[in-house]
Parts: C-alpha cells; sequence; structure tokens
C-alpha cells in the first residue's frame, strides 16, 4: 500500500502545481487561521464577569492540541483522518478513489478528504461542490501543511468544526455539552463529541440519546482498530449520563438579548463585529427568581404551562439586575419583559393617587366609593361592592376602582396623563377608565415609571451595558455616570404616597408581597376579565415587577378561580425581591404625619414662591382643590 501510495503522490503534486498558476489569482491567502471566522461572535458577560449568553457563532476559546490528553485527539484522528500525522495533506489513495467514484457519478459524491483539506474547507472556501473546488481545496491544504505544523493544524481544526447546538470548536462543545474544558473530556465523552462532526444535528445528544449513543460506540471501535484505546477497555466504557444531555435552558438569556440590542442603539458600528459586552445582570439573583417561579407554578393548579411571566428587578438608578422574559428560553426567546405591552391594571392606579397628593390632598381626605356615570362609563368594583365614604389611602390600599375612578374625574384626567408622562408611562387620554389602567405598556415600562418613586422622586433611565470590547480587547463603549436628571416627583409628596404604597402591603391587596424585615411598597394590578395579574413596587433601593398572563390574551381562571395581582404576581414579587435584599440594610421610610388644611395651604405657598415653574400649576390646583373642600364642608 505505502508503495502504491507513493506511485500516486508524484504524479498528483504534478497536476496541482500545474492547477496552482490556473488558480493563483483566485486562491485565498492562509494565514489568519488563528481568527477566521464566518460571523461575529458576541460574548454577553454578568456583572461578576460570568458569561450569560454567547450569540452569532459560539466560537469557545482557542485550544492547543498539544495540551489535550491523546484519548481525546484520538477519538477525532480514529474517524476523520488516521493517517493524519504522516500525510503531507492530502491522502493520494483516498482521492484517486474519490476521483473514480465521481467522474462515473458525473458529480462529486465522495471527498477523501483530511482533516487539513476539511479545515480549508470550512474556513477559506464557500461550500460548492465541483471539482474546480476540489482541486483548490488539496493546493491550499499542501500551502497550509508546508506553513504550519501538525499540532498547529489539528488545533486549527478542532477549534473551528461545528458540533451542533450552535457551538463551533471543541471548547464551546464541551462546554455546551459537559459543562467542562475539553482537557477534562473521558474517553466516552471524547467519543460522542467526535461522532458528532459527522452530522451534528442528527447526532446531538439533545435531539436523539440512542443514535448519539450508537455513533459515539462506532467511534470506540475505531478508536480500538487504530490501537488508542484498549478493547477490554472499551468493553468497560458506560454512556449512562454522557448522552442524557438536556439543552441548557438559561434564565439570563433574555437578558442577553436585550443587552445587545442596547449597546447596538448606543454605538453602531458594534454591529457586524466581535464583542465582549459586560452588564449589570445578577446571575444567581436571576437563577432564584426563576427557581422561586417553578416552584409557583408546580404548586399553583391555575398556572398551567400556558401561562407566561415576565419579571425585573432593577436598582434605583436604573442598573438592570434581573430581566426574565418568559418561563423558558429554549420554548420562546420572545422577551416578554420589553416587548409584551399589556394592560397594567390597577398597578397605573398610583399615578393617580400620586397626582392627587401633587394638588393638596392627604390620605386622610375623604373619596365616595358609590356608584356613578361619567362620560357613559359607569365604573365597578372587582367585588361589585361598594364601601360608602373611603379615605384615598383607603382606596388605594383596598384597590377600589370606582373611588379611583371618581378621583381622578376631580382633580382632572389632564392631570394623571401628565404625571404619567412625566413618570416615562406612554399614557394618553382613553377617557374615565385610565384611572385602571387600561393602556398599553410593557413591565420594563412600569419598572421604569416606579423608579422615581423608589429614588426620592428622582427619574432614571434603566439600562444594562456597562462597557463593550472588540477584538484584542478594543474598547468599544463604556458607561459613564449620568448626568443629574431633574426631579419628577417632589420629595414632600413622596412621603405620603410612600405611606400609602406600604399599607397596600401591610393591609391591602398586597400582603402577599411582604418581604421579611424591610418596608415593601408597591400595587397589585388584575386588568379587565383576568387577563394580566401585576405586582410592582419598591424596598429598600429595589425597584420590582412581575407579570403574569397568556401570549394569546385569554383570562387565565380555572377550578373556581382567577388570576388577580394579589395572588401569584405578589407571592413571586415577594420571593425575588427578599432574595435581591439579602445582606441590604433596611431603608428606614419617612412617617407621614397629617396636617390640617392650613399647613398644607401654607406648604403650597411656600414651594410656589421657592420652586420651580414647571411645579405651579400643580401647586395652583392644589390651592383650588383646599378651598373647593372648604366652601364645601361650609
Amino acid at each position: 500500500m505505502a508503495l502504491r501510495a507513493s506511485s500516486l503522490l508524484l504524479p498528483l503534486i504534478a497536476v496541482l502545481l500545474g492547477a496552482s498558476v490556473i488558480f493563483l489569482g483566485e486562491l485565498p491567502p492562509i494565514d489568519g487561521l488563528e481568527t477566521a471566522r464566518k460571523q461575529p461572535r458576541i460574548v454577553v458577560l454578568d456583572r461578576r464577569g460570568d458569561v450569560i449568553g454567547i450569540r452569532g457563532q459560539d466560537r469557545g476559546e482557542p485550544i492547543d492540541a498539544a495540551t489535550l490528553p491523546d484519548h481525546v485527539k484520538a477519538a477525532f484522528l480514529a474517524t476523520e483522518d488516521r493517517n493524519f500525522y504522516h500525510h503531507i495533506g492530502i491522502n493520494p489513495v483516498a482521492i484517486t478513489r474519490a476521483i473514480v467514484v465521481n467522474m462515473r457519478a458525473g458529480t462529486v459524491q465522495q471527498g477523501g478528504s483530511t482533516i487539513t483539506q476539511q479545515l480549508v474547507k470550512n474556513l477559506l472556501l464557500t461550500p460548492e461542490r465541483s471539482m474546480k473546488r476540489k482541486v483548490q481545496e488539496m493546493i491550499l491544504a499542501l500551502r497550509i501543511e508546508a506553513a504550519y505544523t501538525k499540532d498547529e493544524i489539528l488545533s486549527f481544526y478542532l477549534n473551528a468544526v461545528y458540533f451542533g447546538n450552535g457551538a463551533y470548536g471543541i471548547e464551546a462543545a464541551a462546554r455546551r455539552y459537559f459543562q467542562k474544558a475539553p482537557a477534562s473530556l473521558s474517553v466516552p465523552e471524547a467519543a460522542l463529541l467526535a461522532g458528532l462532526l459527522k452530522a451534528p444535528s442528527r447526532y446531538a445528544p439533545t435531539a436523539d440519546k440512542d443514535r448519539a449513543i450508537q455513533r459515539a460506540k462506532v467511534v470506540i471501535n475505531a478508536m480500538v482498530e487504530t490501537g488508542a484505546i484498549d478493547s477490554d477497555d472499551a468493553a468497560t466504557y458506560s454512556f449512562e449520563g454522557v448522552a442524557s444531555i438536556e439543552q441548557a435552558d438559561s434564565p439570563t438569556a433574555w437578558a442577553a438579548d436585550a443587552a445587545i440590542a442596547e449597546l447596538y442603539g448606543l454605538v453602531d458600528e458594534a454591529k457586524g463585529r466581535d464583542l465582549t459586552i459586560h452588564t449589570t445582570i445578577d446571575s444567581e439573583l436571576s437563577r432564584r427568581t426563576a427557581a422561586a417561579q417553578e416552584r409557583l407554578w408546580a404548586t399553583d393548579s391555575l398556572l398551567t404551562d400556558d401561562v407566561e411571566l415576565a419579571a425585573l428587578i432593577l436598582d434605583e438608578n436604573g442598573a438592570i439586575r434581573v430581566m426574565i422574559g418568559g418561563r423558558s428560553y429554549r420554548s420562546s426567546a420572545y422577551n416578554r419583559a420589553t416587548r409584551a405591552n399589556r394592560q397594567p391594571g390597577s398597578v397605573f392606579k398610583p399615578v393617580v393617587y400620586l397626582t392627587a397628593l401633587e394638588q393638596g390632598w392627604r390620605p386622610d381626605d375623604k373619596i365616595a366609593d358609590t356608584p356613578f356615570t361619567v362620560d357613559g362609563y359607569a365604573p365597578t368594583n372587582y367585588s361589585r361592592r361598594y364601601s360608602g365614604i373611603v379615605t384615598i389611602e383607603e382606596a388605594m390600599r383596598r384597590s377600589l376602582n370606582v373611588a379611583t375612578v371618581r378621583l381622578q374625574e376631580q382633580i382632572g384626567r389632564e392631570r394623571v396623563v401628565e404625571t404619567a408622562q412625566r413618570l416615562g408611562l406612554p399614557a394618553r387620554d382613553v377617557g374615565p377608565s385610565l384611572a385602571l389602567g387600561t393602556l398599553q405598556a410593557a413591565p420594563l415600562d412600569i419598572a421604569s415609571a416606579y423608579l422615581p418613586l423608589s429614588a426620592g422622586g428622582q427619574r432614571a433611565v434603566p439600562f444594562m451595558v456597562t462597557k463593550a470590547t472588540g477584538a484584542e480587547d478594543q474598547l468599544i463603549y463604556r458607561r459613564r455616570p449620568p448626568r443629574p436628571m431633574a426631579a419628577v416627583v417632589d420629595k414632600d409628596d413622596l412621603v405620603a404616597f410612600d405611606h400609602m404604597m406600604r399599607a397596600v402591603v401591610e393591609r391591602g391587596t398586597g400582603r402577599a408581597a411582604a418581604v421579611p424585615g424591610h418596608y415593601a411598597a408597591g400595587k397589585t394590578g388584575t386588568s379587565q376579565d383576568n387577563r394580566d395579574g401585576w405586582f410592582a413596587g419598591y424596598a429598600s433601593g429595589r425597584v420590582g415587577v412581575v407579570w403574569i398572563g397568556r401570549d394569546d390574551d385569554r383570562p387565565v381562571r380555572g377550578g373556581g378561580r382567577a388570576l388577580t395581582g394579589g395572588g401569584p404576581p405578589a407571592k413571586l414579587w415577594g420571593e425575588m425581591m427578599t432574595a435581591a435584599l439579602r445582606g441590604v440594610p433596611p431603608r428606614q421610610p419617612t412617617p407621614w404625619v397629617p396636617e390640617t388644611d392650613g399647613m398644607r395651604l401654607f406648604d403650597h405657598l411656600t414651594r410656589i414662591l421657592a420652586g420651580r415653574e414647571e411645579d405651579l400649576p400643580r401647586r395652583r390646583d392644589g390651592i383650588s382643590a383646599l378651598i373647593n373642600r372648604a366652601e364645601e364642608a361650609r
């Protein structure tokens, strides 16, 4: 056989030398194999530097074949190129056999490719199947063999080949399938990876466990034939657990997608290049939130498999710590946290009560919770019962619809719209039902609007990306501390407001959202026909939002129960915020002290004299409201 190969080699090289002259201007350069990629690779990191997502081609960190255990290299050589260390880049016997078969068929049926030729095909040439491309492949293989050592060529190959499930290169494959480095692969694990190369999608253990095992056994037998392992040892290898692999389903995957989109919006030049993106995401907190969600779904029969969720936790400066956009990224990459525009229901009501407080109302002021009609609209309470005259604190604490709509109409719907827009909500006058949250908003919109309520009136823009680098750590973007934004809510008004919001959690509809050791404040929300359940609120410098519902907008009901914001959303909010505030000192609220009308009037006049121009309409409305109530009292 050696004599036959030698007799074929000289004329083959002569033919290739002649062809190289013909194709000289069409051949790509062979330098740069170390970094050759066909698509950008984007790595997204959490706040501690751990990977939360890889997009584009997941080409793992480059490995040096010389550092791999012998059995790992042998697994690939046994099936892909047994004579790799002995040929010059092409195998004349295999090539001759392939040429005969291809000439008889009239098309390319066999390749006879060495590992070096496969490297050329993967990185340097198009996938076109023609005799011309095959000749180009062999010419480039000879050039590569002359320029690099065998271990370098094997390294290029193992760093380039596709292993299925988006993993390019052995480092990415070992990490994706076995959560370990290539140097730690066992013989069965190495055999399984080597077996993937024939057909990555067909033999992937995540696709068909039994088929993956059978293919890996073929590799084991090939390793025995080449003397890489002993037949007695081969009989002892077990594939139990090796092929029982499910594709990872990370709760941070939606955040990784959103971080890339955020960076592209900040730096247009970031598109189309390799990137490493550093974010504010807390992976451990994300996992704890996802675990709490799984426990909730496992114990509550109302939450069936088609019920989805979104969960967000932000620092009050806008840094996003958790962004979960659904129950399973593997099942749906749709990010409900940023894109699901739904009716917020009663989580909008705080906007109404904040507007009233800014106009001089106080928590102990009275409002009627009795039937009435405005502009042809007759609001009803969720319980279908009415409570008569109540304080506005009680109205918000019990989420009374009728009292809230009446309050909105008394203080002015246009003022409520202005407050909502000031907080960042996309609000407009949709009629009296605006008070009950009949606009459209995504969970991130709600979180953004609640940030000033936690941060003493200071508005912040939600963000994730802190830094981005390109190839060779070239700095592409670094977040600078934002300039202080003008306060959108007066701190003094937030004292009474915070008192009312804490009452919702302490004694109202949001009791399930309590956070042990912290003063939690928030609001439940349930949209029409129980389609959406919400809880939004804040505690000790963190803002959180939970939405639960169905993608098709159908009501969530079952077993005589219906979804409400005070149920699963509040419970999940309480659990995730408890995890978020572990080790954080509790923030002490400023106690609210009831004021007389004279004190309120003096307060308004003082603020008008010392305040901002944009405050004047609210202060004048507050004085008018005080005068009107005084006249009504007479």
